[in-house]
């Protein structure tokens, strides 16, 4: 299925006019098909050796990135890493050789042929990084000191390159060149689709246990059903691989790692074993700040922001301060000795009917309550039983602006109060 849809990709662009190829680049960044059919192609060459299907791929790749259309240029960048673990396994196929050349040697110069150089910067401390985490710094007051250290650390540059070009592959330049390659793929790693980056991280596993003696309980489900692990891995020879280019193999697990990509976490674990065993001690502090965060301090978390709600105060009067349960402050103080502890206390009611408030009594809500104008207390005074003489104060009020006749006007003023 796969050699049948990338033969017929490679002839379809053979037969394009140049009014059509901006068309047909377009249409290639959404082609996931035929991506993923190349990633398998490419992942077990060994199957189409005898097709010359590696050096058809790798021409027509060529072709891409030479064309001048940004978006087969791209179309290249992804399938840099796949290439890259082919010719360190297995340096037989030439054509990918001199792809590999091909893009390093169009990479390094820019469009006037001269020494390219990449510049960027290195964030200050004061930004969050791999290695740490800004929150948990002491909050540094915004002043004129350290705007201006804000600026000046962020103005820093460190260069990348100038690179010279090479004319082949040895074992002097090939790590350098490889390296300068992931660093190239690495800059459009936000580009590339997650299953392709589930492809790289497989590649890597093996580039990095390839030669090592492994365990039958030490590979995760993750890439269990990859066919190449079925191969005793003992008897391939060991692939060299330098501390740069692990660095830039373990940029592409974290990312991938970040997007849930199958097989990151298996080949960050790899990378940590292979760099224990090389003593690369810069590839075992990014690799153990990377497992770190992954495990501790995510970067993408879900935080309660700070509230800006002003609490209320509880001397205002609100709505909530009517309701059916009695605050402590509203509940008066009984003797003992005149009421029985087994007598409900009364509650106030929200909303009632005016026939209730009649027959009902109720204890006054505005005790505690500074003296308002034009708002008085009456004393009523009732009987409950013989031996209690006690008063009660009550509140009255006019519904519809008529006041109660049984009340005495020398004593009160009425007030009209309406419930909110």
């Amino acid at each position: 299925m796969a050699y049948t849809m990338v033969f017929e990709w490679m002839d379809e662009f053979e037969s394009l006019t140049e009014s059509e190829i901006h068309t047909y680049a377009i249409e290639q960044e959404h082609n996931h098909e035929v991506i993923l059919a190349l990633y398998n192609i490419l992942a077990e060459p060994q199957k189409y050796k005898s097709d010359n299907l590696i050096d058809g791929i790798c021409q027509q790749l060529l072709n891409f990135y030479r064309s001048g259309e940004p978006e087969l240029k791209k179309f290249t960048v992804q399938y840099i890493p796949s290439l890259v673990f082919l010719h360190l396994t297995d340096k037989s196929y030439t054509a990918v050789q001199t792809l590999l050349v091909s893009l390093y040697n169009l990479e390094v110069v820019d469009s006037k042929g001269q020494p390219l150089t990449i510049s960027f910067r290195i964030p200050s401390i004061v930004q969050s990084s791999l290695f740490h985490d800004a929150h948990s710094l002491e909050p540094a007051f915004i002043a004129e000191s350290s705007l201006r250290r804000w600026e000046e650390c962020n103005t820093k540059l460190v260069s990348w390159g100038p690179l010279p070009q090479v004319e082949s592959l040895n074992a002097q330049n090939r790590q350098r060149v490889v390296t300068a390659l992931m660093f190239l793929y690495n800059q459009q790693l936000a580009n590339i689709l997650t299953q392709g980056i589930e492809f790289t991280c497989r590649g890597i596993t093996r580039l990095v246990t390839q030669g090592f003696n492994l365990s039958s309980g030490s590979t995760r489900s993750s890439i269990a059903s990859d066919s190449s692990y079925q191969q005793p891995l003992s008897i391939l020879p060991r692939v060299q691989v330098s501390g740069p280019l692990l660095i830039e193999l373990l940029h592409i697990v974290y990312h991938g790692a970040q997007r849930c990509a199958i097989g990151a976490i298996q080949a960050l674990h790899d990378i940590i074993q292979r760099a224990t065993y090389e003593t690369y001690s810069d590839v075992l502090l990014a690799a153990s700040a990377v497992k770190n965060v992954l495990q501790h301090s995510p970067s993408i978390s879900i935080t309660s922001r700070p509230s800006h709600i002003h609490s209320v105060s509880k001397s205002m009067i609100t709505n909530a301060s009517f309701r059916t349960k009695k605050l402590p402050d509203d509940i008066p103080i009984q003797d003992d000795a005149q009421q029985p502890s087994d007598t409900p206390l009364d509650s106030i009611t929200e909303e009632q009917e005016e026939g209730d408030k009649s027959n009902k009594k109720t204890v006054s809500a505005l005790k505690h309550l500074p003296k308002l104008p034009g708002l008085t207390k009456k004393h009523k005074d009732k009987v409950k039983n013989s031996s209690q003489g006690d008063q009660n104060m009550e509140m009255t009020s006019t519904v519809d602006g008529v006041v109660d006749p049984s009340c005495n006007d020398n004593n009160y003023n009425a007030v009209h109060v309406s419930a909110v």
